[in-house]
């Protein structure tokens, strides 16, 4: 029976088989091979092509070898590379993507063989190509981008990574390159002069996508590299999102835009980003920039905006958001911040990541029940102390789903006293506590006073073993002596629990056969994002 579905599978039309192998990861796929016969054809004419020199010679540049040994293995990649790509021109076979990783110290050794091989593919038609080029540090050594992929009219997809440079000179040859283009991806690459990048994207009519990381040009003066510091857009009526980092001056003029992700470096003098006139974006992210008046500004010519995230932002002390189409809300370590006052009735998701004690008040003015509302914080135990106060300025009580907290290391243990109910949160996940065992008692106190969680998770990295063996023998307590009351007129969170149940989150069904000590001793064991849950039922 099984041999008879395995047959089934075998016959079916290669373009079918082809899909499914597209789906696998790359090492399953060429796994294939070995099935049968007919997968190891399949997998010979399979039009997906990826060629690592890492993979191939089992090693990375900076590992000692003998020259002798590099080169032969080296040469075996190469070949191993031309014999693959010719198969498909010997058959008149289609190819689909190109994936290209050099990893070596010095280009110059096989750049020639890269070249045969990019026009071997092109000749093949291929649609995709995706090339990364990485040599030592300190040696400078760029790979020039041959003619054939710039004049290539079935490419529709280019990633170029690393020291890989795109001549200015092409742009004589051709006007018709990259008609097809959809999408253009350049990180780190040279791109010869200024005008360079704003040349080639304006002979990419249909382009959709562009993402422009790092990217350098050569100095009209001296001909030094120096970072890609604008970009002006403007006449591609199918631009649907931009994504730039390290570009501090960035003008964009696409009505069509959809999502725009704009990352100058850091503070480091003026930038300048004009976008007003795309009037149909709906996802902005935006990193190290000051936005005094972006929100009060700009923020209301985007009517369609639907996810808005701010990352290391210089933000005004209060800011107010007004929208009803605004999904997606992300605050992460924006500076100044004391008051958020947010009125999005369909909001899904609002994430919030900071540092310190200085953490701002939020109010919802009208919130979906749907709203999903997640805080990171990295805290001292001085701020520790603080928590509670954060988390009831959270308005209202109720709305706050997930906490996740980082404590560092710190002072001496405090009283901590309760006097009114404690906000509930679905989820709270404790990411590290230093391992100082004099106060691990007084932490659980702060953290159980501060909000009332139904579940509370460990991760195998986030604490030892002791503290979390400590966290459980606090919860299960039942002697009216060892509360955290420090008045008659105050009760501990202590009183109010009900019931503990302890599972790790690879259960699917909570096991009662399986007791907290089984659990805790085979934490080694876990996967990295496995964890140790704690049930609570206050």
């Amino acid at each position: 029976m099984e041999e008879l579905e395995e047959d089934r599978l075998s016959s079916l039309p290669k373009i079918i088989l082809h899909s499914i192998m597209s789906k696998l990861p790359e090492k399953d796929a060429a796994r294939t091979s070995v099935l049968s016969k007919a997968w190891l054809e399949t997998w010979y004419t399979f039009p997906i092509l990826s060629f690592s020199t890492s993979k191939f010679m089992g090693m990375s540049p900076l590992q000692p070898m003998e020259d002798s040994e590099k080169m032969r293995k080296m040469l075996g990649f190469c070949d191993y590379v031309k014999r693959s790509i010719l198969r498909f021109c010997d058959q008149n076979l289609a190819i689909k993507e190109f994936k290209l990783k050099v990893n070596i110290s010095e280009i110059r050794h096989i750049s020639r063989d890269v070249d045969f091989w990019l026009k071997l593919a092109c000749e093949c038609g291929v649609e995709v190509i995706d090339y990364s080029l990485d040599v030592l540090v300190g040696q400078d050594q760029y790979h020039v981008l041959p003619l054939c992929v710039i004049e290539a009219k079935s490419i529709t997809k280019l990633v170029l990574k690393g020291y890989i440079k795109i001549d200015p000179t092409f742009m004589n040859h051709s006007i018709k390159f990259f008609s097809r283009l959809r999408v253009l991806s350049l990180w780190s690459v040279l791109l010869g002069d200024r005008d360079a990048i704003n040349n080639l994207i304006s002979f990419c009519p249909l382009i959709e996508f562009i993402t422009l990381k790092t990217c350098y040009v050569l100095s009209s003066g001296d001909g030094t590299k120096e970072i890609m510091k604008s970009l002006s857009i403007s006449g591609l009526q199918k631009l649907k999102s931009v994504n730039t980092f390290g570009i501090k001056d960035v003008s964009i003029d696409a009505p069509s835009l959809e999502t725009l992700c704009y990352y100058p470096i850091y503070f480091v003098g003026p930038f300048k980003i004009d976008f007003d006139r795309c009037k149909n974006l709906k996802e902005l992210c935006m990193l190290y920039v000051t936005t005094s008046t972006f929100l009060t500004e700009q923020f209301p010519k985007f009517p369609f905006l639907e996810s808005l995230k701010l990352n290391f932002c210089k933000m005004p002390e209060r800011i107010d958001i007004t929208s009803v189409r605004l999904k997606v809300l992300k605050l992460s370590h924006c500076s100044n911040l004391k008051e958020v006052n947010i009125d999005a009735p369909n909001l899904l998701s609002f994430g919030y990541i900071g540092n310190g004690a200085s953490l701002p008040t939020m109010s919802f003015l009208r919130n979906s029940s749907q709203l999903e509302f997640d805080i990171r914080l990295q805290v001292d135990y001085e701020d520790l102390c603080n928590l509670r106060e954060f988390v009831q300025n959270i308005k209202p009580n109720n709305v706050l789903t997930s906490l996740s907290l980082s404590t560092g290391d710190t002072l001496d243990p405090v009283a901590f006293e309760v006097s009114s109910p404690l906000p509930r949160i679905k989820h709270l996940a404790i990411n590290y506590v230093p391992n100082i065992k004099y106060l691990f008692s007084s932490i659980v106190n702060i953290l159980l006073s501060s909000c009332c969680p139904a579940t509370i998770s460990f991760s195998k990295y986030s604490s030892g073993k002791e503290f979390i063996e400590l966290f459980y023998e606090t919860l299960m307590r039942r002697k009216e002596d060892e509360c955290f009351c420090t008045s008659d007129n105050t009760t501990c969170w202590w009183h109010g629990l009900k019931d503990v149940k302890v599972t790790r989150s690879s259960m699917k069904k909570m096991d009662e056969n399986v007791d907290f000590k089984t659990i805790l001793e085979s934490l080694s064991t876990f996967a990295p994002q496995e964890s140790i849950i704690f049930r609570l039922d206050f």
